[in-house]
């Protein structure tokens, strides 16, 4: 059961009604994380075969020479264990940056699962880089490294352009989280103040390089997973010097991080690998697991329970307030109108919202997205709103996302609680918290973006 507190949220509901459309909604969710489990991903995609990797789509890797295992991400580790698992002695050496704590709940062999600083980069994330870049430069041509990447690796992963200090790039990476911007805003930034980042991973070696890739992204662009490390970039530095324009950051960010985007916007630093170059010509990316496998199995779940089921897609995105309303709007049409389909039905659907933060207050975007829709739904009866982090980590907080349901609000008032309030201060953790309703699964070792349901049961 990944859900530690599932009974509790069950408990908290007011009704009948309520308390089924709450257990729809958790156990789609559950259906959800376990659809991007790493290690099964990794498993159905590749095998060793006499010195020769056959990959799941039949083609061939090999003759292989030596195997060196990297990578970074939060789900980094569960990958490489079961890479380990399938290669075993095969692999002479690797190392992969995993979210600080998370080291010890894997099993890796030669490949050591290195702590490191997530959201925010941190010195075991450069010691853990620096070891890879050893690694990488030793690799021959007839070797073969295997790249495991997940989201989180963006943190994970990092040796800044040269006088860009640690401290520097902390205070970039909190400016940037905060900022409103889009994952592909923020990523064209780092991209631009890194030596990994943006393809510069997969030039530091000459040997062949295979990427198997956890999407954490909408629409899995290569480019922008965990920013890249072996793919084309297809962003430059003047793309980064007007992400920090549009979001007002010139100012904001560090002396050093601006003087490196100006010097390489004027050519005086060299640009990522783009399409075409050569580098790339013994790279294979691959992505094994993705956030619309995720909401596919929520769906099916919910079809097997008798609901009709409206799959929205992997590509939701926006400021995760306004598309908690616009959610609860398709959950009142459902109940009220039978639009796009008659109750009991749900609505899947899953991306990455943005939060904009102005308040003082604690939260995720998931948490905020369900804040979001409390007043909106209120007074209706069996119906759920859930949001959730398939990484098991919402924001900063222990939280992997939140629920409500029609009784939320009035729950709330009743304690002297304004949703509005709360959401004015971006406090959507300790709303949740006061009532019950935050989701704790700890971390997952899985990431593949966001997950919503809406469960209208009429």
């Amino acid at each position: 059961m990944r859900i530690k507190n599932l009974q509790s949220l069950l408990d908290n509901a007011p009704s009948e009604k309520s308390r089924e459309a709450r257990r729809l909604a958790l156990l789609a969710a559950e259906r959800a994380v376990d659809a991007a489990d790493p290690k099964e991903a990794v498993s159905r995609f590749i095998e060793l075969e006499d010195g020769v990797i056959r990959l799941s789509d039949g083609s061939l890797i090999g003759p292989v020479k030596r195997v060196f295992v990297v990578g970074a991400g939060k789900a980094a580790g569960k990958m490489a264990e079961a890479l380990w698992e399938l290669f075993g002695e095969k692999i002479s050496a690797g190392i992969v940056n995993v979210p600080a704590g998370t080291e010890k709940m894997v099993k890796t062999g030669r490949i050591r699962a290195n702590p490191a600083g997530h959201p925010i980069p941190d010195e075991g994330t450069l010691r853990g880089t620096e070891e890879m870049l050893d690694m990488l430069s030793s690799a021959e041509e007839g070797d073969l490294v295997v790249c495991v990447i997940s989201g989180g690796g963006s943190a994970l992963l990092e040796r800044p352009l040269p006088g860009i200090s640690l401290s520097d790039l902390i205070e970039l990476n909190r400016i940037l989280l905060r900022s409103g911007a889009n994952i592909h805003e923020i990523n064209s930034v780092r991209k631009h103040v890194s030596m990994v980042k943006g393809g510069r991973l997969a030039a530091a070696t000459r040997a062949r390089v295979l990427s198997l890739i956890i999407s954490d992204v909408i629409g899995d662009p290569l480019d922008t997973i965990a920013s890249g490390p072996t793919a084309p970039d297809t962003t430059t530095f003047l793309d980064a010097l007007r992400v920090l324009k549009k979001y007002d950051l010139v100012e904001e960010v560090p002396p050093s991080v601006l003087r490196a985007l100006r010097e390489g916007s004027e050519g005086r630093l060299p640009e990522t690998p783009k399409p075409g170059d050569e580098v790339f010509s013994r790279v294979r990316n691959v992505i094994v697991a993705s956030n619309s496998q995720s909401v596919r199995a929520a769906a099916s779940y919910l079809e097997e329970e008798g609901l009709s089921v409206i799959n929205l897609g992997s590509f939701v995105e926006g400021e995760a307030r306004h598309v908690g309303v616009v959610l609860a709007g398709i959950g009142q049409g459902i109940l009220h109108q039978s639009r796009p389909a008659p109750p009991p039905a749900a609505v899947v659907c899953g991306g990455e919202t943005t939060v904009h933060v102005t308040g003082g207050g604690l939260g995720g975007r998931n948490q905020e997205l369900v804040l979001g829709a409390v007043e909106k739904i209120s007074g209706e009866e069996g119906i759920c709103i859930l949001s959730l982090g398939t990484d098991g980590i919402d924001g900063v907080t222990d939280a992997a996302g939140a629920l409500a349901d029609g009784h939320t609000y009035d729950r709330a008032m009743e304690r002297g609680m304004d949703p509005s309030d709360y959401l004015k201060d971006n406090d959507s953790y300790n709303f949740f918290k006061e009532l019950g309703d935050l989701i704790f699964t700890g971390p997952t070792l899985t990431n593949v973006m966001d997950v919503m349901v809406v469960v209208a049961l009429g």
